[in-house]
């Protein structure tokens, strides 16, 4: 009886793993042939694997694109409000009496630099002074001598109407006269000529910036703002010059001077991105070298250029900076709230997946059953993205879990390879 046991427990064993392996099979078999009936680019999921892979999903809708955007910003100094000083002429700094730092108000001698061309240039106005006074002494003399001339013509005329003088007397005097005049009108050319040269002195002092009356070879930097120091490149005893055209000048800014009471604050945008921040808009950022201090602007400026690498135009926002506590060269994120204008068609960004270098989302077409759609993204704004195309409203989309599907579209493209 034993023995007759031992051999039916095998015996019924075996039979039990082979009707599991049929039934599963069995359970398996309706699954694969589903499957294999699919249309291409469609997967099916049991409800177990969607559970475990917590898929969810989304309505496609038409909405505003809207929300609030965090851009990497720098703070620059506004140059509408700015300036720089720069060498005029060629010399040596004698004195540097401006440093970074420190508030400037215009017309202040910021360094003054000693140079030979500035004592020419003097000069060169005495000279052309003494020209026009001596241009107008030629022609005061000549018309005294005009003067004389004329009333011993008269004189003259008066003499042969009484038969005292002769014709030839004269005409002689009346040719006096019209030399005298001749030399007024040559006293007043040389008179225009020496105010225009009087004229081109003076403008070579004003576009050199000298200050006084006298020869000096000393000339004064002065701030052309009212601001504060941001920069300075030079110290006593060095060479400068002015710049040349066409090539590099050595220390060609001496001196940046910036109104720093309000700033701009210039955010880099992506191109997904720009077209939701409008003129007006409102921004806050902090700083950390500021803490607890909130600073609030809003955008003046839309860039019209998008760097060809990065996609990214900037757009300045002009910032009120109390105690000029915000510096140029800052970095800050700012944040930006985006207005859409008329609705368009979007899905949430979770939904978009990349497979094989394309925009893709999953659509469900049937209850465990969902296709892979291929779309064109438009605009991004918060966490919504514009399909241009693709799609259609009402559509459901997968917005969670999707990786599930993008490993099976995956493995799809590598069996057909």
């Amino acid at each position: 009886m034993a023995g007759i046991f031992r051999q039916f427990v095998p015996i019924t064993l075996g039979a039990l793993l082979l009707i599991g392996c049929s039934n599963t099979q069995q359970a398996k078999a309706p699954v694969a042939e589903a499957a294999a009936a699919l249309p291409p680019d469609t997967f099916a999921l049991t409800p177990r694997m969607e559970a475990r892979a917590g898929i969810a999903t989304a309505p496609v809708e038409r909405q505003t694109l809207s929300g609030e955007g965090i851009y990497s910003t720098t703070i620059e100094a506004p140059t509408i409000r700015s300036g720089v000083v720069v060498a005029p002429v060629a010399g040596i700094v004698s004195r540097v009496l401006a440093d970074v730092g420190q508030a400037v108000r215009r017309g202040d001698v910021l360094a003054t630099i000693a140079s030979p061309d500035l004592g020419d240039a003097e000069a060169a106005r005495l000279t052309a002074r003494a020209r026009v006074e001596e241009a107008r002494a030629r022609i005061d003399l000549s018309t005294a001598r005009a003067g004389i001339a004329r009333a011993d013509w008269l004189r003259e005329q008066a003499l042969y109407g009484r038969g005292v003088s002769a014709l030839r007397e004269v005409q002689a005097a009346e040719g006096r006269y019209k030399e005298m005049l001749a030399e007024v009108a040559a006293a007043r050319t040389l008179l225009v000529a020496a105010r225009s040269g009087e004229a081109a002195a003076i403008a070579r002092l004003g576009a050199l910036r000298a200050a006084g009356d006298g020869v000096t070879s000393e000339l004064p930097l002065r701030s052309p703002v009212d601001g504060v120091v941001t920069a300075r490149t030079i110290q006593p005893g060095m060479s400068v010059g002015p710049a040349m055209a066409g090539g590099a000048a050595s220390h060609e800014h001496l001196f940046d001077i910036a109104d720093l009471s309000r700033v701009w604050a210039v955010l880099e945008a992506p191109q997904a991105e720009a077209a939701f921040l409008t003129l007006g808009s409102a921004i806050e950022f902090t700083a950390d070298a500021v803490p607890g201090a909130v600073f609030r602007g809003r955008i003046v400026r839309l860039g019209e250029n998008y760097d060809p690498n990065t996609r990214i135009v900037t757009v300045r926002a002009e910032v009120a900076n109390p105690g000029g506590r915000l510096k140029p060269g800052m970095l800050v994120l700012a944040r930006a709230r985006n207005t859409g204008g008329s609705p368009v068609l979007t899905v949430p960004t979770a939904a978009v997946q990349q497979v094989q270098g394309r925009d893709v989302v999953f659509v469900r077409v049937n209850p465990h059953t969902y296709r892979l759609q291929p779309v064109v993204l438009g605009a991004r704004s918060g966490e919504r993205v514009e399909i241009k195309g693709g799609l259609s409203a009402g559509q459901t989309v997968v917005t969670e879990g999707s990786f599930v599907l993008k490993s099976e579209a995956l493995k799809a493209t590598l069996g057909e390879e």
